[in-house]
């Protein structure tokens, strides 16, 4: 089918499609505007497990040097350990997540189904809450100690000030991760 546009030339079927054939209402209805998202938003969980790679790798990378730096001492060293399991955790997150295996209907019995945020099942959400704890801990530890080196060690304040940035995004964007699957939980 030939149409004629307002200049006069002609389209072809494949351009056609550029006129409005029908006015559709894209406006939310009431019910969703009034409860916003209702699936779960993967998209953000994975972009926030993205970030928290990142912050991984920029405190291992950190963390080396002030291990250098400070000749040898674990003190902003600990950044090491803690982007490495930083990374593992997230990286375990993303593979196990509902987003790449689909839903998974919970394997625990009632009590114990409270936990379901942790993982799909109770063989991936056991080693994976120790990997969280860990770097949590970890985390925790770096910001007391970032926190103590910007006031006595006046050569690290730099590094100190970073790696205390990496661990308050980090601890952010666990927060953040572990309020979604508390809230968006379908159990």
């Amino acid at each position: 089918m030939k149409t004629i546009d307002h200049k006069g030339s002609r389209l072809n079927h494949r351009k056609d499609s550029l006129q409005v054939q029908e006015c559709v209402d894209i406006t939310p209805s009431e019910d969703r505007v009034l409860t916003g998202f209702t699936g779960y938003p993967f998209a953000v969980v994975l972009r926030l497990r993205v970030l928290q790679i990142v912050c991984g790798i920029s405190a291992l990378v950190m963390g080396a040097v002030a291990f250098i730096e400070e000749r040898g001492r674990l003190h902003l060293g600990l950044g090491m350990p803690a982007g490495v399991l930083t990374v593992a955790a997230a990286a375990v997150s993303i593979h196990t997540s509902r987003g790449f295996s689909g839903y998974t209907s919970p394997t625990c019995a009632p009590p114990l189904s409270l936990f379901r945020f942790l993982g799909p099942t109770v063989r991936v959400a056991v080693p994976l809450t120790i990997l969280w704890l860990c770097s949590v801990v970890l985390h925790l530890i770096l910001f007391v100690f970032c926190l103590g080196s910007l006031f006595v060690s006046p050569q690290n304040t730099v590094m100190a000030g970073v790696l205390l940035l990496i661990a308050v995004l980090n601890l952010a964007a666990i927060a953040l991760v572990l309020r979604i699957d508390c809230r968006y939980d379908p159990d």
